[in-house]
């Protein structure tokens, strides 16, 4: 117990003394988060893993900045203390502002999971538009055939990359839940799994005949970028009544991450 206490006292002393050494240099932390936020700025569209590495870093830089506004404080130097406060609240709204563009900045997920080469893959079919009339609603049929298993799952684009529709056919089935899971394809990563589940959940009332049970229902792959193709399997799973579930169909699309 007794060295439990003395490492605890010296653990103290280390973080007063260090404290106390920050309160007189508190004012490189700032300039050194202006380096860090114009690297954030030059990286965040290329190198989403080195935007990664210097937002954890102006991250940390703030924390230490804070504990030297402590120890400002408790030295009594007011005037430092209150410059220094002004300083943290600008490097937050700077922050903030960063927020919102690495918001919708690249995170370069397809060029982590390319498509390899001969996989076989689907790609959804294209949003009806006033310049490209296509599949739409009803039309979505035409492309169903019900000795073929492969077409009962149909996918749409949405108004934006990563929003997606899909509609799903099949045979007779009880009353239940109709949802989806979404998983990189070749890894087996799942792809925004509790939105997607909630999202694509559809009750059915059962159905003794073949017949449409899900139309148009929307759901959202949040992982990846626009424009940044890579190959999804999404899977078609039925809950019962009963709590048993069971997977009723998969096919492998080539998709795209929503930026927002």
């Amino acid at each position: 117990m007794a060295f439990i206490k003395t490492c605890v006292r010296t653990l103290l002393t280390i973080a007063q003394k260090g404290a106390y050494c920050l309160s007189y240099v508190w004012f490189l932390l700032p300039i050194i988060s202006l380096y860090v936020f114009k690297e954030i700025w030059c990286n965040m569209d290329d190198n989403p893993a080195k935007t990664d590495l210097y937002l954890n870093t102006y991250l940390l830089i703030f924390l230490i900045f804070i504990i030297a506004i402590v120890a400002l404080k408790f030295r009594g130097k007011n005037t430092q203390f209150a410059i220094a406060s002004g300083v943290a609240f600008y490097m937050i709204l700077a922050f903030g502002f960063l927020g919102l563009f690495l918001a919708s900045a690249p995170t370069g997920f397809a060029e982590q999971y390319p498509i390899p080469e001969g996989l076989e893959y689907h790609t959804p079919l294209k949003m009806k538009s006033h310049n490209t009339p296509d599949v739409y609603d009803d039309e979505v049929e035409k492309y169903v055939c019900q000795t073929d298993t492969t077409t009962y799952l149909q996918i749409r684009n949405g108004i934006q990359g990563g929003n997606y529709e899909y509609s799903f056919f099949y045979p007779m089935l009880p009353e239940g839940t109709i949802y989806l899971r979404c998983y990189e394809a070749t890894t087996n990563l799942p792809l925004s799994e509790k939105r997607i589940k909630k999202s694509s959940s559809q009750q059915i009332p059962g159905s003794t005949r073949f017949s449409c049970h899900v139309r148009g229902k929307k759901f959202t792959i949040y992982e990846g970028d626009w424009g940044g193709y890579y190959a999804a399997r999404i899977e078609v799973w039925f809950k019962g009544t009963n709590g048993d579930e069971k997977k009723l169909a998969e096919k492998i699309y080539a998709v795209e991450g929503w930026m927002r």
